[in-house]
């Protein structure tokens, strides 16, 4: 039984000083979305693996964007410590940050959607993977689980893929509802090709892969969200899951009550899977956003938290935020520094 989390209330002064994010530098200056007027993509963070799951070990050695990973952190050597100084100790706050990556999963994608399109709408920037269209070749990314459903239809049977080529398909099953990027899984037919591994923590640790569906409502260009919905009949692994975004979901609303002002507190984290190794945390803040109204507040946030091809997807979990709904996915990284996708702030 876990030990109860113990909760101290702050309201932090207005500082202009940044804090000590212990391993990515902070720019000393940033050019704002604001200064250069319409949002340009710059480079995704999937991982593609033209030689296969083999030429992994060849993209870390080569890796461009930042040779020798030094922003990132196994999951087995986090803890409060590795946070900004004024966090160390904050069992609340590392535990969160446990919670999420207990949640976050390796997103395998298998085939490439004849649909994407050549470029980003409204500009001559191509889209990610146009000239792969109707290829198997193999996209890492990373997502996480945000809720789970039991299926009520006792007139439908389980979808997975024992199931499928099952004589008795199980009666009783259930979907797991995972965020990752669109430019990682695009539509129902890169869906139908997707599996999500869960517990990649390190080389060791036991693997669950889950197999995907179907794309639901969220998935959005612009937003560069995916909403996938994968499928299972191990009712274990979904009342742990369950129970698991429930406890999320508590941390973050206690988190958010605690720490109030989100536009002082600008700490920053991601879990991921860069290069398709096990999870790493990396420990970074946000520098600004990008605001664009349309009946709802959309933000984008450019952070200096690592990243790496691989990373796409991840959940970019900024100190305060009020439940598991309000989290931008990574997206990529352009001349402003690395950046998420758009959602509701």
């Amino acid at each position: 039984m876990k030990t109860p989390i113990k909760v101290r209330k702050r309201k932090l002064e207005a500082s202009s000083t940044p804090e000590d994010v212990p391993y990515c530098e902070i720019p000393s200056k940033v050019s704002t979305s604001d200064q250069t007027g319409v949002f340009i993509p710059g480079n995704h963070e999937a991982e593609m693996c033209y030689g296969g799951e083999a030429d992994l070990h060849k993209h870390v050695a080569g890796c461009k964007k930042n040779p020798g990973h030094k922003g990132f952190m196994p999951l087995k050597d986090f803890n409060a410590n590795c946070l900004p100084s004024r966090y160390h100790g904050d069992d609340l706050v590392s535990e969160t940050i446990k919670t999420l990556a207990a949640l976050t999963v390796q997103v395998k994608t298998k085939f490439t959607s004849l649909e994407r399109p050549e470029f980003y709408p409204g500009t001559q920037v191509p889209y990610p993977c146009y000239n792969d269209r109707g290829s198997h070749v193999l996209r890492l990314g990373t997502g996480r689980v945000c809720s789970v459903y039991k299926s009520t239809e006792s007139d439908k049977t389980c979808r997975c893929a024992k199931c499928q080529v099952s004589a008795t398909p199980s009666k009783v099953w259930g979907m797991v509802h995972v965020v990752t990027a669109k430019h990682v899984v695009f539509d129902d037919s890169e869906a139908r090709q997707t599996t999500c591994v869960l517990g990649f923590d390190d080389n060791k640790s036991p693997v669950v892969s889950l197999d995907g569906w179907e794309v639901t409502g969220g998935a959005d260009i612009e937003e560069d969200r995916c909403d996938l919905i994968y499928v299972t009949c191990d009712l274990e692994l979904l009342d742990e899951l369950d129970k698991m975004c429930r406890r999320f979901d508590g941390l973050c609303r206690e988190v958010s009550n605690e720490y109030i002002f989100v536009d002082v507190v600008k700490l920053t984290v991601i879990v991921s899977h860069p290069h398709g190794c096990p999870k790493q945390v990396s420990v970074g803040q946000w520098t600004h956003k990008r605001e664009r109204y349309d009946g709802i507040p959309w933000t984008r946030y450019w952070y200096t938290t690592c990243t790496c091809p691989g990373s796409s997807g991840a959940s970019v979990y900024r100190l305060g935020t009020v439940g598991w709904l309000y989290q931008h996915p990574h997206s990529g990284s352009n001349s402003e520094g690395n950046y998420s996708g758009e959602y509701w702030d």
